[in-house]
């Protein structure tokens, strides 16, 4: 279930929405602060880290991709086939 940030453009407060998608129910969108209905959507920070348990960490490899060439890729720890 995604939450998404809105600010209200009257006084500024900033309000999360989860929003569950088995609710089928419009959502009131009102500033919990002032009652204002003027909300806008904030593009939200996130928290997230990559690696496994063992420690390992996300890698960025070059290899030879023709004559003169050399092509970049970002090797990700976890499952691969």
């Amino acid at each position: 279930m995604p939450i998404y940030e809105f600010r209200c453009v009257q006084c500024g407060h900033l309000q999360e929405v989860l929003v569950s998608s088995s609710h089928c129910e419009p959502v009131e969108m009102k500033c919990k602060a002032c009652d204002g209905e003027g909300l806008e959507r904030v593009l939200s920070r996130v928290s997230y880290s990559m690696g496994s348990s063992r420690g390992e960490s996300p890698r960025a490899v070059t290899k030879n991709c023709g004559p003169g060439q050399s092509c970049t890729t970002l090797e990700l720890p976890g499952y691969t086939r």
